[in-house]
């Protein structure tokens, strides 16, 4: 017990490490794989109006495989998905079999679908960790595998770590929605990254594998595009903004 409580501290620092969704998926599960819960998808509750592209704005993060996504997707599964339907219902942690019960009653045949597919992509079994975000949504992990066995120690673990994931992809969402407000491209928030670090360009450069002359055209480009009066305020004007941590 000792030994798993302070590796679920370890994934959670991780995680709060992680600058990609693909970080993200892969700190969850290395915790979640020793349980059979292999792969992972995180995003909030889409309304019943969204069809098409619109539920592909609720994703956060999809380790799911992409064949079984884009049926997924097409077919909006979505809105007869007995688990999504349990996830709208129940904010309590749930392993997938508790979610027959919700079955789409004006379309039984589709629900039942849905989860018969899932088992032709390594997805018999899984577990879902339901929650409320900052702003009111209803988000949800779901992580899934071909056979899972989840001790009674492990749900409240399992929901802690997966917790803070969907916090953290949701910050990082935010975050990218505000790189592309300001216009800074990936690049020149790292050099800003590395600046905060009291990086010289020289040891920019060096560290990301470039010119002196390009980091420090980077970091000028930055300063412009933040408006900053100088270096320094375009750093503190990147943090504010959560561009960089």
């Amino acid at each position: 017990m000792g030994a798993v409580l302070e590796q679920t501290y370890d994934v959670i620092t991780r995680l709060n490490r992680a600058t990609t969704p693909q970080e993200i998926c892969d700190g969850l599960t290395n915790f979640t794989g020793r349980f059979g819960l292999t792969s992972m998808i995180a995003g909030t509750m889409p309304s019943p109006r969204d069809r098409g592209a619109d539920q592909e704005q609720h994703l956060l993060v999809s380790a799911f495989p992409a064949e079984w996504m884009s049926r997924y997707l097409e077919k909006e599964y979505v809105h007869v998905d007995p688990v999504i339907k349990r996830i709208q219902s129940d904010l309590t942690p749930f392993v997938w079999s508790d979610a027959v019960a919700y079955t789409d009653r004006a379309d039984p045949a589709s629900s039942h679908r849905v989860l018969e597919e899932a088992r032709d992509f390594k997805l018999r079994a899984g577990f879902s960790v339901p929650m409320i975000t900052l702003d009111g949504q209803i988000a949800a992990v779901s992580l899934g595998g071909e056979a899972i066995e989840i001790p009674p120690s492990a749900p409240g673990m399992i929901s802690m770590v997966s917790s803070f994931a969907i916090a953290r992809a949701i910050e990082l969402k935010s975050r990218e929605k505000e790189r592309i407000k300001s216009g800074l491209t990936p690049r020149e928030i790292e050099c800003l990254r590395w600046a905060a670090e009291g990086k010289t360009e020289w040891e920019i450069s060096t560290i990301l594998h470039f010119s002196e002359h390009t980091a420090d055209k980077h970091l000028s480009n930055a300063s412009r595009k933040l408006n900053a009066a100088n270096r320094a305020q375009a750093i503190a004007l990147a943090i504010r903004l959560g561009l960089i941590t």
